[in-house]
């Protein structure tokens, strides 16, 4: 009867860490899908783009890559390379 309860509070266990871990990864945006700059989203894309000012770092980006982004575009964004 003992080995029976032992096994039944380590399957207990190890089912709370790994609701635990999942809750984490979830919370965190984990599995949530990048949003990738192709033909198919565009609009999607460059919605996240502020109209006012075409050097701010849109929300999620990093400013290094962004500026390294605007670096491929000179005759668009040399304004933002100054």
């Amino acid at each position: 009867m003992m080995e029976k309860e032992k096994l039944i509070v380590a399957l207990l266990a190890i089912a709370f860490i790994g609701a635990v871990v999942l809750a984490i990864f979830s919370l965190s945006g984990f599995f949530t899908p990048k949003l990738e700059n192709n033909a198919a989203n565009f609009q999607q894309f460059a919605s996240q783009a502020n109209p006012e000012d075409v050097c701010a770092v849109p929300a999620g980006t990093d400013p290094a890559q962004w500026r390294e982004h605007l670096s491929h575009h000179p005759d668009l964004y040399s304004q933002c390379l100054k």
